[in-house]
């Protein structure tokens, strides 16, 4: 009897794979690895850039979740409106917070069983550093500069099941032993080098540009090895790697608008899409069988490099509040992104399709709509407490997602799926400047509705109901400095700094 062995979802094992082997239904060590493959987390390769509230820059601005369109009082102001900076009478040199993150990816109730799988991370990130300066040409005019990373994450995840007897009762004494290794990795860095310019064409109007310079990579990678024992002895291996790299240089632009009406301070930045200047990426695919028969092993190695590619980010328009109570200042923001239709992020040549059902590379993103509230509550004229929520509405619908690749499910599988942020901390106004301290907190999961058909004897058993609950969570840890003080110090430059 044949059957085909796959991954019963994009990828196919290979088209040669059609194993005499034994009927799957009886192969519980392959069925049950092969299940547990789905479940595993392979890095959602683009989660974060369809967030588009995942990362916050500068110190008051991230403790406030960038609910600071309007009324930014720092140096976050290059990213999230550079017209502030016409409006802000003495900004300060900024060293953005020092940032540390503990995350956590978890499953839990793996196989409708009481285990759980997670994968923890610790580590610091980078910091957001900002200054102003003048040109003498074009007095009334001011202009700051910022270095942003503005995304970053370096996942790696294992899943090593060790040697495993299969009884002979459930495995029909087919399979003795199982052995099943899963890796994946995905790294993800896009860096901003910027320059602002605004102007104030009144005490309280003042419009401004922020260009940012993008440095951007994107690489995933997946490793599957699965092995196993028959009752005779024989000894059957099957591997399988996929890896892709992206990189493209480019710009973007942020266009904004900062007025004052009384004590309200409202602001408008206009996000225009990603333009490219370079790009380029590559493709390696290797898949062997072994152990089987002289007719159905194979060996498959196929790698590409220079391949068309492309990077597309929506437009986006940001709306901002913030005005005084009592002694305390609140801050509402609104946010809207513009949909991006179905395009290929990467042009797999056509030889390469037929290890794929379709492009696996190519991406969707829908409209979505954000709000978020802050505030900065008086303590005493050096302490002010800071507190924010926001939401951060995914907008993937189909994007690069080496899960994706082996899920049968229907719906597209995201890690980072709708998330809520919630941050606190304090300001402490000391005579040299701002010392800022507190801690952002981020939750979000997705589900898997059930696993694939499994074909068997020439019937199709029915889909399990796993009902496996993938988690994502977020702690960060910040530090932060303002120091107006220094800018008396470096006035001495060639290029001076207010």
């Amino acid at each position: 009897m044949a059957i085909h062995l796959q991954f019963y979802g994009k990828m196919q094992i290979s088209q040669t794979a059609v194993l005499k082997l034994r009927p799957l239904s009886a192969c519980s060590g392959v069925f049950g690895f092969f299940i547990l493959f789905l479940l595993l987390p392979a890095p959602v390769i683009h989660a974060q850039e369809g967030n588009y509230k995942f990362e916050n820059f500068g110190n008051q601005s991230v403790l406030l979740n960038g609910n600071v369109t309007g009324s930014v009082a720092d140096l976050g102001l290059t990213y999230y409106n550079p017209a502030r900076l016409g409006l802000i009478e003495n900004p300060s040199f900024t060293i953005g917070g020092k940032a540390y993150e503990w995350s956590r990816y978890y499953f839990e109730d793996i196989l409708e069983t009481d285990k759980d799988l997670s994968s923890n991370q610790f580590g610091g990130l980078p910091a957001t550093l900002a200054g102003t300066f003048d040109i003498k040409a074009l007095p009334g005019h001011k202009f700051a500069y910022s270095i942003i990373s503005k995304q970053r994450s370096d996942i790696r995840l294992r899943y090593d099941s060790g040697l495993i007897p299969v009884s002979p009762e459930v495995a029909q004494s087919t399979v003795s032993q199982s052995f099943t290794d899963l890796e994946f990795r995905d790294k993800l860095r896009d860096d901003w080098f910027g320059i602002t310019w605004a102007y104030p064409l009144s005490e309280s109007l003042s419009v401004g540009v922020s260009i940012f310079g993008s440095i951007y990579t994107n690489n995933g990678r997946g490793d599957i090895l699965i092995n196993e024992k028959l009752a005779n002895n024989q000894v059957i291996t099957y591997t399988n790697r996929i890896d892709f790299d992206q990189r493209t240089y480019g710009g973007q632009i942020r266009i904004g608008a900062a007025w004052k009406l009384s004590d309200l301070e409202m602001g408008v930045n206009l996000s225009l899409p990603f333009f490219a200047v370079y790009s380029s990426a590559s493709l390696n695919y290797q898949e062997s069988l072994s152990g089987v028969s002289g007719d159905s092993d194979f060996i498959i190695a196929e790698n590409y490099d220079g391949l068309s590619n492309r990077r597309k980010t929506a437009t986006g328009i940001s709306y901002g509040v913030g005005f005084p109570w009592k002694k305390h200042k609140i801050h509402l923001n609104f946010d809207w992104y513009a949909a991006i239709s179905s395009y290929d992020r990467i042009d797999i040549p056509e030889e390469a399709l037929i290890y794929f059902d379709g492009n696996p590379f190519m991406e969707t993103l829908k409209s979505v709509f954000n709000f978020g509230a802050g505030g900065e509550f008086y303590v005493s004229p050096s302490v002010n407490i800071i507190g924010s929520f926001t939401t951060d509405f995914s907008a993937a619908e189909e994007s690069i997602n080496l899960f994706d690749f082996v899920n049968k499910s229907a719906e597209e599988i995201n890690l980072l799926d709708d998330i809520w942020h919630i941050a606190a901390g304090v300001d402490l106004n000391r005579p040299w400047g701002n010392i800022i301290l507190g801690a952002s907190y981020a939750r979000s999961g997705s589900q898997i509705g059930t696993a694939p058909d499994i074909p068997g004897e020439g019937t199709n058993i029915q889909p399990r109901n796993i009902s496996t609950k993938i988690n994502y969570e977020r702690w960060r840890f910040i530090i932060g400095f303002e120091i107006p003080l220094i800018m008396d110090k470096l006035k001495g430059l060639p290029v001076p700094i207010n």
